[in-house]
């Protein structure tokens, strides 16, 4: 009797946890749908003017239409190119007054190692119901989209093309050159968590053997202090708070714009 009795509460028990599993699983979907939709009103209002007043810099008059990402090619999304440019600095500035085109080229076109603060320090995970200083601040959650396809988006408007790795170099994915200077070459890849120093050092080996000059590691959490020794000078990290401060050096169409490329073209990035 009571062997029936214990039987009858575990399957209750089971029972109850295959249904708390399945609403979180449901509550966790319809977060996130709404914060895709909340981030396609949020970027089609400031593609359209709507959002500019609140920002330093001012972009050009409202258009009235959503601004097309590049065309892909023929070939299907998830198989890219042998070497393409994703973002087109012509076709993402080309609907922007003349000021603030040239702004965005002279911003979007200086040499990495001039950018401040991305030396491959460590920096700090991407925070919960922060302020955010803009309605395009990356650090709030409001936005969603991913790190790697943001960060990709982001060097190939700065002028870098992207190649895949070959298979053996994994987790190394891309390898980006810059395509008026030789010297600006990337071996990319992802990782989820904090990057260590010791993996940032072994991968930083692999893409020297892969002929790139510097290593890019988008971290979702940051990499440790000792990534920015000198030893590894040649790692550059980018985490929400980096990439959120770049973001915030440009207009805001020309923002909006990254990011939609980012959160639609991830194929075409070559990151499918």
């Amino acid at each position: 009797m009571w062997f029936v009795l214990l039987i009858g509460l575990l399957a209750v028990l089971v029972a109850a946890l295959l249904w708390r599993h399945n609403q979180d699983r449901a509550r966790k979907e319809r977060e996130r749908d709404v914060r895709r939709a909340r981030t396609d009103q949020m970027l089609a209002r400031v593609l359209l003017g709507e959002d500019r007043a609140e920002r330093h810099t001012i972009g050009g008059a409202p258009t009235g239409v959503w601004p097309e990402p590049p065309t892909a090619s023929a070939e299907p999304a998830t198989r890219p190119n042998p070497i393409t440019q994703p973002v087109d600095i012509d076709i993402l500035l080309g609907d922007e007054p003349t000021t603030i085109a040239e702004q965005a080229r002279q911003q979007l076109g200086r040499p990495t190692t001039l950018l401040s603060g991305l030396s491959g320090e460590s920096t700090l995970p991407r925070p919960h119901g922060a302020a955010a200083s803009s309605p395009l601040s990356l650090l709030d959650g409001r936005i969603e989209v991913p790190l790697d396809a943001l960060v990709v988006s982001w060097f190939s408007a700065r002028g870098y093309v992207m190649k895949p790795a070959p298979s053996s170099a994994q987790p190394i994915s891309l390898l980006m050159n810059h395509r008026e200077d030789r010297d600006r070459s990337y071996a990319f890849f992802f990782d989820r968590g904090r990057l260590h120093a010791q993996r940032a050092a072994a991968l930083l080996e692999k893409a020297h053997a892969l002929g790139m000059n510097r290593l890019l590691v988008a971290a979702e959490h940051g990499a440790d202090t000792a990534v920015s020794s000198v030893r590894l000078r040649d790692v550059l990290v980018m985490d929400w708070v980096a990439i959120d401060r770049e973001m915030k050096r440009i207009d805001f169409r020309i923002a909006a714009k990254i990011i939609a490329i980012a959160r639609t073209r991830r194929g075409f990035l070559g990151l499918a």
